[in-house]
């Protein structure tokens, strides 16, 4: 079972929805995760512990909605508390290093995109992407039973959250731009979208 489909609590409730969009869309926001997202609907909200590329644990949290056959979900993993996670883990001297804590989260997208490439089906697009400099990949994958998958993978190095997004649509469905496109990364009070800047060293800065 992949980390993103191991769920370990009750279903929640949490964010706000905005106004309405086109055949009952909403634009979803959460505080919580300083995201934003087009959803068919409220998304039902479940929190489970990630096991990241480290063998780390951290809090995350799928927000998930249906309409009619075709899902989507973003999910979030919170690596604000990272360096004090890896400081109490129990490590060997070989696994052990000052700054572990960084790369688990570095390599968060990589981890994930993997685990997309494994389940099988055939990959049809799989590149570099950014959603307002934040940066990631997009893969796109035609599976077994004809249904396709579209996924983006974001990793917000400034909040320390990775964002997954995940949309399965069956054969006949037209693209779904409408959610694959719409991520909105939010500043601290959850209010506005931030948007970054990409330096020639791979930084991120806030534009002003």
């Amino acid at each position: 079972m992949s980390n993103l489909s191991r769920r370990l609590s009750v279903l929640l409730v949490l964010g706000f929805s905005g106004p309405s969009l086109a055949q009952g869309w909403i634009e979803f926001t959460s505080q919580t995760d300083r995201f934003g997202v087009n959803f068919p609907g409220e998304p039902e909200v479940q929190e489970f512990d990630y096991l990241s590329a480290f063998d780390a644990v951290f809090p995350a949290r799928t927000y998930s909605a249906q309409a009619g056959e075709n899902r989507f979900s973003t999910t979030v993993v919170d690596f604000s508390d990272s360096f004090r996670i890896h400081s109490e883990m129990e490590k060997t001297e070989a696994a052990t290093g000052p700054t572990n804590w960084l790369y688990d989260q570095r390599a968060s997208v990589a981890r994930a995109a993997r685990e997309f490439r494994q389940r099988g089906g055939e990959v049809t697009y799989d590149a570099w992407s950014h959603i307002d400099r934040a940066e990631g990949l997009q893969i796109q994958i035609t599976n077994t039973d004809g249904s396709r998958t579209f996924a983006g993978i974001y990793l917000n190095g400034n909040t320390s959250r990775l964002y997954v997004l995940e949309a399965t649509v069956v054969a006949q469905s037209p693209l779904p731009g409408l959610f694959q496109q719409s991520l909105r990364l939010l500043n601290e009070e959850g209010t506005e979208r931030i948007r970054y800047l990409l330096s020639a060293n791979g930084c991120t800065v806030e534009r002003d």
